[in-house]
């Protein structure tokens, strides 16, 4: 009877050691050939039914490419889809490959289910968690790309190099892990202070402030607007429409506005918030001529700049 793994994926058994070289020793200054043989180890539950999800892991190893010396090198990992003809879809971008987003440093890797569902959505082409539909059981394959990484975080030229052969799942089904750019609402006197609860959902749906794609779970959201002419301009912003007492973020924690200006049409301030203190006070611009302004709140730095296009 074939068996579905649901919870942590058991720990499997690498087919080829490992070589010697993957041990953290190396010499001191050497110098890199360019790399070679670079081989995936084959997994003993290649065959089996497995139920990715966000809390289990695949476990992979390899050898060290041959770079001459035992050298420190980094391993990303990429994830494809095979096809009935035995063609694999790999993650990719404009051509350029995807890989997930934690990386290793030694011949292993007990890899997050999560991260591998989120890829096979890419592949699939998702945009956001609506759209997901569920395909089932497939052939998922994996392959690793090795480098050395400088002390600035760079690819050390000429010692790039994708492994030899990649490895698959014959059995292996995603989950809905869409990751979708995070949105917060700009409120105020532009939006008639209306009360930012799911009742005005609609109303606030074109005063959202996203992440990039390419910056998701960055915590820095931008929008551009067009405000009409209002005297004065006020707002401030909510993470979730929960009211006006709930995740408010703004320019200090009284509930009043704060005098700012634009400097040759641009804003530069802070903007504070927590997740369990919230700050009701507003940006007061005074009389605005009405036009177009993005804005980009970055919430890690808890800074705010507005500009007047």
């Amino acid at each position: 009877m074939k068996k579905i793994y649901n919870s942590l994926l058991l720990a499997m058994v690498a087919v080829l050691p490992m070589l010697t070289s993957c041990s953290d020793d190396h010499d001191s200054n050497p110098t890199a050939n360019a790399p070679t043989e670079f081989k995936i180890n084959a997994s003993p539950l290649a065959e089996q039914y497995i139920q990715l999800a966000a809390d289990n892991t695949v476990n992979l190893t390899w050898s060290q490419p041959n770079y001459g010396f035992n050298a420190m090198a980094t391993y990303q990992i990429q994830v494809g889809l095979v096809d009935a003809s035995n063609n694999v879809t790999w993650n990719e971008k404009e051509g350029a490959p995807k890989y997930l987003k934690t990386t290793y440093t030694t011949c292993k890797a007990d890899i997050s289910g999560d991260e591998i569902a989120e890829s096979i959505c890419d592949i699939d082409g998702f945009k956001d968690v609506d759209s997901y539909v569920d395909k089932g059981f497939r052939e998922v394959a994996l392959r690793v790309y090795s480098s050395i990484i400088d002390n600035s975080g760079n690819e050390v030229a000429g010692t790039g190099i994708i492994s030899d052969n990649y490895v698959t799942f014959k059995h292996m089904a995603a989950f809905n892990a869409v990751k979708s750019p995070a949105y917060i609402y700009l409120v105020g006197n532009p939006t008639g202070w209306q009360t930012p609860n799911a009742g005005n959902a609609d109303l606030y749906k074109d005063w959202r402030l996203y992440e990039k794609d390419d910056e998701i779970g960055s915590d820095i959201y931008y929008g551009t607007f067009d405000i009409p002419a209002i005297d004065p301009l006020q707002f401030r912003f909510y993470r979730e429409l929960l009211g006006w007492d709930l995740t408010s973020m703004g320019p200090q924690e009284e509930d009043s506005g704060v005098d700012c200006t634009f400097d040759n049409g641009k804003y530069e301030g802070s903007i504070m918030w927590d997740k369990e203190k919230f700050y009701k006070g507003s940006w007061n611009f005074g009389a605005f001529d009405g036009g177009s302004i993005t804005m980009k709140v970055d919430l890690k730095k808890k800074s705010v700049v507005f500009t007047i296009n």
